[in-house]
């Protein structure tokens, strides 16, 4: 169902999202590390991460009428539960990609999406680093830069340019798609949704857990450009759930789906719990 168009809000938004975005670029190079506040290395919690939060909770609060702002679930808040009973929800990474960052890699993106009474119904991802602001309305079309974007139409898993985990590539997770299809290494599971969205790529996949705030913009990006997200099992994600985890990440453009389905039962998720990215 189309969501009501609402031009001036989503605009606001996506400057909030975008001036977020330009702290992240001045700031990146002195990140830091905040000791004892993980509980996995694997995954760190920087004072860039905390800023980049509030900034975005201030922003996004501000497009809204005093009262009516949504609920708030963020990779950087503790889940106070209190969205379960609410009409509006915004799924926030406040920086996807935040191991990147600290290694010195310019792959990270901010993002966003707005959950409406059961569905996802705007959505944004922005790599501030390279200038892109992807943005999707539910049934009203994807964007990159206000240019509308489609996804491949390519089917075969041999002819298709796959973006896979910089983080899964590194550890070895990756090694038995090794001849079997061409990939690229690539920081931030929201980006790489988004690459698909835009026809950067052809698809997208990992059997790993991620959570909610990782894949809700980009579900909907893929989505309205033509694609199809699903779990690692084939199951569309449901968004605003108790437990904010969801069972991997296959995303596509149609024709390509079926078989990068087939290709993940390479992959075994094993006891992924180091590359979840929630922290509560």
């Amino acid at each position: 169902m189309p969501f009501p168009a609402d031009p001036v809000l989503f605009a606001k938004l996506a400057d909030a999202i975008v001036e977020a975005g330009r702290h992240v670029v001045i700031e990146a190079d002195r990140i830091r590390v905040l000791e004892g506040v993980q509980k996995d290395p694997e995954n760190p919690t920087t004072d860039l991460d905390r800023e980049t939060d509030a900034l975005l909770l201030r922003a996004l609060t501000a497009a809204f009428p005093p009262g009516a702002f949504p609920a708030y679930l963020s990779e950087e808040r503790s889940d106070d539960g209190l969205r379960l009973s609410a009409g509006d929800v915004f799924l926030v990474d406040p920086i996807d990609g935040t191991r990147n960052l600290v290694a010195g890699r310019r792959e990270a993106t901010i993002s966003v999406a707005l959950w409406r009474e059961g569905d996802l119904a705007w959505g944004c991802v922005h790599q501030p680093f390279l200038g892109q602001t992807f943005t999707a309305v539910r049934g009203g079309g994807a964007f990159l830069n206000g240019m509308p974007i489609h996804a491949t139409t390519i089917g075969r898993t041999e002819d298709a340019r796959l973006f896979l985990s910089r983080h899964e590539h590194r550890r070895g997770w990756l090694a038995p798609l090794e001849g079997r299809v061409r990939y690229e290494a690539v920081g931030s599971c929201a980006y790489k949704m988004a690459c698909v969205a835009a026809g950067l790529c052809d698809g997208t996949v990992t059997v790993h857990p991620r959570s909610e705030w990782d894949v809700a913009a980009g579900t909907l990006l893929v989505q309205e450009a033509g694609g199809i997200v699903t779990d690692r099992f084939g199951h569309p994600y449901r968004f605003n759930q108790p437990d904010v985890r969801v069972h991997g990440v296959v995303a596509s453009g149609a024709a390509l789906h079926p078989a990068l389905l087939s290709l993940s039962s390479f992959l075994d998720a094993g006891d992924s719990a180091e590359v979840t990215s929630g922290r509560r």
